[in-house]
This record gives structure tokens, C-alpha cells and sequence, in this order.
């Protein structure tokens, strides 16, 4: 069923206060016919604004043209807005994909929801400071495991190419992902999204100093991974699996640590899952377990 301007407009959307959207209508024309021709020309799957759906009428009228040529070309909506809940525009989860910028959400959301974020500035600045891959490595595990994405700028030069710092931290995602990845992609939230003493929510909240026993939480099938937020050394303890707990029932029959082939040594006790380590870890930055249930 084809989406109308109207039924967009009745939604639970919010218009938020005037802020730095234009309330020029001859601009309003021009940004919906160009926005058309992109669409209509490009097809493409996502459109993204930075603030929440811009232009009342004007942006709704696009956003169902944007639904409904998605529909007419897949025989099914496959086409993603995202849009801030925050400042100018119209939000509302029953047709927009929540973005927090350079930030997190407090807990599991039940909604998909996205951050945006940069390694650094937002291009290049031969003065601007650079996440490390420790950083990046913990807002993905924090992301994934509240039910969001992570989208991730890397800085570039103007020809292309790669700044050191940028150049360091693909090099060093390439290992993590090919070693960790079954923890991140395909997967759930669990029950809860993770335990330990740090946490941060909010827009332009990511300057947190994460620890190893910071763990995050995510699913597949039956089986549980946890993620820890830095690399552990000796034992990884997970209280949120002590036995019995109110989150799983079942008793842990088997612990893999990711990059490393065949199980590994565990006790879980009336505390805490208590997970032996290896005296050398597969990868850097971060740990993922598998965890699977008698």
C-alpha cells in the first residue's frame, strides 16, 4: 500500500522548535526537486538529515516518495531514513531511523537506531586529535549491543588518501573484525546490553574511558557473546552470568574465545562466570567470547 503525504503527516511525529532550517519556501521547492532527482536517479537505500525531517509538508511529501519508490522497485520497503529526534524538523520511530551524533543511547533500544561518528574531525584538519582503535572497537561493541550501528567516518586527505592516524586504525580493524565479527554482524541485543563500572549515553558523549571488565552483550541463535571494552589479562568475570541469574536459566556448557580455535577454561559459580585466559590473545583492543547453554 502506497504511502501518503497525509498519513505521514497524522503520525505520531513531533515538530521541534525553529532552529536553523530555513523557512524560505522557494528553498524548500529547490530542496525537494533536487532531492527527487537524486532519488529518482540514484535510487539509493538511505537518506540521512542532520536534524529531525526537515519542512513539514514539503519533507513529508519527499519522504513518501522516497517509501513508496522503494516499494514500487523491491515490492517491498527496503529504504532507510535517518533523522535526529533533536533541534529542527519532525521526528517519530514510525517512519525515521533515530541518528545520534557522535554519541550512544542509555540501554537497549527496541527500535534500530544509528550513531554517526568520526575518527577524527569531520575531514581532515592537520590539527585535530584522532580516536584510537581502542575507542572505536568499544563504541562499536557499545552500539551493537543496544540495538544500534555504527556509522563511521574515516578521515581523509583531499586526494584520498590516508592520514597515518586513519591508515592505523583500517589496519588495525581489519584483524579485529576478521577474528570478531560473528559477535558484531547478524546479531542481537540480549536481555541486558552489558555490566561494569562505565557507561555513557547521550549525543556528544563518546569521550569515555572504557575498561576490560566494561563487557557488552550481543546474540546469535543460541548463542551469547560477550565483549570486553579493553584487552583483559588473566580472568574475564561476568556477574550478569553467575548461576542461577535472572537472565539465563540454562547453565554455560562451553566458552570460546574468537580467534582462537577450541574452548576454553571456565567456572561459573554463584558470583560470576569466571573465563581463564590464554597467556597470549588472538586480538588487540578487545575480547569476544562465545558462550553456549546446557
Amino acid at each position: 500500500m502506497p504511502i501518503s503525504t497525509t498519513a505521514t503527516a497524522t503520525s505520531r511525529s513531533s515538530t521541534r522548535r525553529p532552529a536553523w532550517y530555513t523557512t524560505n519556501p522557494d528553498y524548500h521547492a529547490l530542496w525537494f526537486d533536487r532531492i527527487r532527482d537524486l532519488i529518482d536517479s540514484y535510487q539509493p537505500d538511505l537518506l540521512y538529515s542532520d536534524g529531525g525531517l526537515p519542512f513539514g509538508a514539503v519533507g513529508r511529501s519527499l519522504l513518501a516518495h522516497f517509501y513508496n519508490s522503494s516499494m514500487a522497485r523491491n515490492g517491498k520497503l527496503e529504504a532507510v531514513y535517518n533523522c535526529k529526534d533533536t533541534g529542527s524538523g519532525a521526528f517519530s520511530t514510525d517512519w525515521a531511523v533515530q541518528d545520534v551524533e557522535r554519541g550512544v543511547l542509555k540501554g537497549i533500544n527496541p527500535h534500530p537506531w544509528q550513531t554517526d561518528t568520526s575518527n577524527g574531525d569531520w575531514f581532515f584538519d592537520r590539527n585535530g586529535t584522532y580516536k584510537t582503535t581502542d575507542e572505536v572497537v568499544a563504541m562499536l561493541a557499545d552500539v551493537v549491543s543496544k540495538n544500534g550501528n555504527l556509522l563511521l567516518n574515516v578521515v581523509m586527505h583531499a586526494d584520498g588518501s590516508l592520514p597515518a592516524e586513519s591508515d592505523r586504525l583500517l589496519s588495525d580493524l581489519a584483524p579485529w573484525m576478521a577474528a570478531n565479527g560473528e559477535a558484531i554482524h547478524a546479531t542481537r541485543p540480549w536481555t541486558i546490553y552489558g555490566e561494569g563500572p562505565t557507561a555513557a549515553a547521550g549525543a556528544f558523549a563518546e569521550k569515555t574511558s572504557y575498561t576490560p571488565r566494561d563487557i557488552r552483550f550481543t546474540t546469535k541463535g543460541d548463542t551469547l557473546y560477550a565483549i570486553t571494552l579493553g584487552m583483559p589479562q588473566g580472568q574475564t568475570v561476568i556477574t550478569s552470568l553467575a548461576q542461577p541469574n535472572p537472565h539465563e536459566r540454562r547453565r554455560v556448557r562451553s566458552v570460546r574465545l574468537l580467534g582462537r580455535p577450541g574452548g576454553i577454561a571456565f567456572r561459573q559459580t554463584g558470583q560470576a562466570l569466571v573465563i581463564d585466559l590464554p597467556a597470549v590473545l588472538p586480538t588487540r583492543h578487545a575480547s569476544a567470547f562465545a558462550i553456549a547453554f546446557a
